[in-house]
């Protein structure tokens, strides 16, 4: 049992979960826009991400990140490194336009990660630019990307699809800005920590039910995406109802971040029962 519960810990904390979430959302990306998907573009955002969510968990400082001294993090650490060398080789059967928006990625991830000048805060440190900008890289990797690499162009539907993900997102980490903003630094003025937690609450559900609204824009609309999109839509909003700052040691970091997983599950079981 221990050895289990240590090679969940190692899934979680290796940001595996959210890599497997950020390949779910590429999926449910090709289903709802009817764009075939390049595995190796799967392959590399899956890879990719593992190696950048945890550079920016356990060390956007280089110096500190190579410098790693604890033997969990270490582990964390080269996993991360062969995860990365891995996404080489994908990386070389990327459409061209693919390169302009990683690049494009890149850019936000060092902005994110990193002060722009001497002495000023890395943008992760304003909590409202915070969430925006990961829901911006979150839209812009597993539906903007993905299109590209289909070369297929971007439509009014594929706009309408990003902007949807970009709100989707944001609503989905309101559970773990609740969760850490008695550990964060007061000066972040995270969401919660600048309208308290049921005032956070309610931003969510007025960007959820914008992302609602959304789906009658749609010029083709594909029902059963878009009731299982609905229904996960109204899942995180009870999650999120039921968030507190004291929270499950799993709540967010395995059950909140299992949405996109359990999307795709659900457009994959819902069309084979109706197909």
């Amino acid at each position: 049992m221990r050895v289990l519960r240590a090679l969940f810990d190692f899934y979680l904390d290796a940001s595996i979960h959210v890599a497997l979430a950020a390949w779910c959302f590429i999926r449910i990306t090709g289903h709802t826009l009817n764009i075939p998907l390049d595995p190796y573009f799967e392959i590399f955002i899956f890879l990719s991400t593992i190696a950048v969510y945890n550079f920016i968990k356990y060390g956007v400082e280089a110096e500190k990140y190579l410098k790693v001294t604890q033997p969990y993090h270490k582990t964390i650490q080269i996993f991360s490194f062969i995860c990365l060398a891995a996404a080489a080789y994908p990386a070389l059967f990327l459409n061209p336009k693919v390169y302009a928006g990683l690049a494009a990625i890149a850019l936000l991830v060092f902005l994110y990660a990193f002060p722009v000048l001497p002495r000023s805060n890395k943008l992760r440190d304003w909590g409202l630019i915070k969430i925006a900008m990961v829901g911006l890289v979150w839209s812009i990797s597993t539906v903007i990307l993905p299109v590209w690499q289909a070369e297929y162009p971007l439509n009014w539907d594929a706009y309408l699809e990003g902007f949807q993900r970009f709100l989707f997102v944001m609503v989905w980490m309101l559970p773990f800005e609740i969760r850490d903003m008695k550990e964060d630094d007061p000066n972040l003025r995270t969401i919660p920590q600048r309208f308290g937690v049921q005032r956070t609450k309610t931003i969510g559900i007025i960007m959820l039910a914008v992302f609602m609204s959304v789906i009658g824009f749609k010029d083709d609309l594909q029902l059963n995406a878009e009731i299982v999109k609905a229904s996960v839509a109204i899942l995180l909003l009870v999650l999120l109802e039921v968030t507190r700052e004291s929270q499950p040691k799993y709540f967010s970091s395995f059950v909140v971040e299992a949405l996109p997983i359990l999307w795709y599950a659900s457009i994959v079981i819902f069309d084979s029962y109706y197909s």
